[in-house]
């Protein structure tokens, strides 16, 4: 039996809504151990860095790809007062296949008596050392009611993906997910419809989506995930926007060597149309 402790940053989403004056704005932290062949704890905290306490909070996980029939516990954590962080640890075991995986965990809790939702993605690794993605985002917006992502396939064969959406339940989305075939070196454009339910008594709101496209390529899981923000300035929501949330100096790096390799890939194509 292999043990060992790899624990790693990987993912920072935040939310806030503000009510009446008082904000409640939450962090979320994922960090992951693997703790033996097939065994992965997977830890996700919050931190209030409002200046309203978050009540009655509960933490409830979903496995997305491999993980969807995973029995997973949800934990209630109770309050979270501004400048605090709690959390809990996940057991995940029995995984597939070597790659990285999406949690999903949906975080419920009590501003006032106000019940709100937000949805977290938790993505680690197992037994996989570094791994690159295949597809890689090269578009991600909301305009007119729908959701808009662009994936790049920069690998040497196609890839079957199914792309799903995370997003609290407030958020409504139509298809339930997308699946597609990417050539390779070829990219691919799609959409999902969304509205955003009415958010009472909320002033402000800015609630955290993101896109996941899931894959296996050469014995391997892949899950390539791009972060959003919907935010509303109005209780009905009539009107929502978003903004690109950067996860992490490593992918924004990682995002600046995908953006040369795809432009790499677009001048060896205009160099070989040129020479025909």
């Amino acid at each position: 039996m292999r043990i060992f402790a790899a624990i790693m940053l990987l993912s920072i989403i935040a939310l806030a809504y503000t009510s009446f004056g008082a904000t409640v704005s939450l962090t979320g932290l994922c960090t992951y151990s693997s703790v033996s062949s097939n065994t992965v704890n997977v830890s996700f905290s919050l931190q209030n860095s409002g200046d309203f306490p978050a009540t009655g909070v509960s933490l409830i996980p979903k496995g997305l790809g491999p993980l969807a029939s995973a029995n997973i516990s949800a934990y209630s954590i109770g309050s979270i007062y501004p400048n605090a962080t709690r959390g809990a640890t996940f057991n995940l075991s029995n995984l597939p296949m070597p790659g990285s995986y999406i949690l999903e965990v949906i975080v419920s809790y009590f501003q006032g008596s106000s019940n709100f939702f937000a949805a977290f993605p938790c993505r680690f690794n197992y037994d996989s050392g570094n791994l690159t993605d295949y597809l890689a985002p090269i578009s991600a917006g909301y305009s007119d009611g729908k959701l808009n992502i662009g994936l790049f396939n920069i690998g040497s064969k196609p890839i079957n993906t199914t792309i799903n959406i995370i997003a609290p339940p407030q958020v409504r989305y139509s298809p339930p997910n997308r699946t597609a075939t990417i050539d390779p070196q070829s990219d691919y454009n799609t959409s999902f419809n969304v509205s955003v339910g009415k958010l009472s008594g909320l002033a402000n709101a800015s609630l955290g989506v993101s896109m996941v496209a899931g894959y296996v390529y050469d014995g391997k899981y892949y899950s390539t995930l791009e972060n959003l923000y919907l935010s509303s300035s109005s209780s009905t929501t009539t009107s929502i926007s978003s903004s690109l949330l950067i996860v992490g100096a490593f992918v924004a790096v990682f995002v600046i060597l995908i953006g040369l390799i795809i432009f790499s890939v677009m001048r060896k194509r205009k160099r070989s149309r040129q020479g025909q």
